[in-house]
This record gives C-alpha cells, sequence and structure tokens, in this order.
C-alpha cells in the first residue's frame, strides 16, 4: 500500500515539486476512499433495511394487496404470495431461497461485515489526513524558504 512507503520518507528532504507531488497523491488517495467509504455506509444501509423488509414480511399474510417497486421510481399493484420464502442475493447475480429468519440473519452478517470494512477504511483515512496536514506543513514552510531566498536575492 502506498501509505507504507510515505512512512519512511523524511519530509525535510524533499524539495517543493517532490513533496507538491506526494501532497496531491495523498489527497486523491483521500477522495478515493472517501467514495469507498461512502460505497460500504450505502451497502451496509441497504441490508439493514433489506433485513428490516425480510423480519417484517414473516409476519404478513398471504394475499395481501401491496406495491411492488421495479425500479426506484415504478411501482405495480400486486398482492402478497407465501411469506415463508425470500430470496437473498449472495452477490454477482446469484440469489437463494432462504426463510425470513435466515434472511435477515445473513444481512445482519453482512452489516457487520461492512461495519468492520468500514472502521479498518476509517483508520487509514484517518492516517492519510495525518500524513496530508505533514506534507501540507512542509510544503507551505518550503514555499515560504523559498519566497524568502527570493527576495533576498
Amino acid at each position: 500500500m502506498a501509505g507504507q512507503k510515505e512512512e519512511g520518507i523524511d519530509l525535510g528532504q524533499l524539495n517543493v515539486d517532490q513533496l507538491k507531488m506526494l501532497k496531491e497523491q495523498l489527497e486523491n488517495d483521500l477522495e478515493r476512499f472517501a467514495e469507498s467509504f461512502s460505497s460500504l455506509q450505502t451497502a451496509a444501509n441497504r441490508f439493514h433495511n433489506s433485513g428490516l423488509a425480510a423480519e417484517a414480511l414473516a409476519t404478513e399474510e398471504e394475499g395481501k394487496p401491496m406495491m411492488i417497486p421495479l425500479t426506484s421510481s415504478l411501482y405495480v399493484s400486486g398482492t402478497l404470495g407465501s411469506t415463508d420464502k425470500v430470496l437473498v442475493d449472495v452477490g454477482t447475480g446469484y440469489y437463494v431461497e432462504k426463510s425470513p429468519m435466515d434472511g435477515t440473519d445473513f444481512c445482519k452478517r453482512k452489516v457487520l461485515m461492512l461495519r468492520e470494512n468500514m472502521e479498518k477504511l476509517h483508520q487509514v483515512i484517518m492516517e492519510k489526513r495525518r500524513q496530508h496536514g505533514q506534507v501540507a506543513q512542509m510544503f507551505q514552510a518550503k514555499m515560504a524558504q523559498a519566497q524568502q531566498a527570493a527576495q533576498k536575492a
């Protein structure tokens, strides 16, 4: 990982251009990690909501009228069929038939796994922010030194 390389760099030995490139690289890393964190958070929320839906389905009665989502904005009316089985998306287009409680348990496990990954990623983001702060501080100091040297000349 790029973070392991930067731990051994003496920032004082780098010139202004190298510091600028390192700062930009860290900014890009931070942006990418923030996007990944957001994606993990969205996935965790979806699994949480799916688990709640599977749990609620267990208490519903067959034949109940309901609106069925075809897309995020298109719904059709329908009636509830069997409530003893749900289809669970296990990834890459594969679905497994489970009981509502097993589906809920699957979703809870996914949420826990995603939250653990979010916590690990949060630690990486905090370390990258710390590194970025150090590089930015050294960059500003070197720029100030260069301006002072230019004024003296």
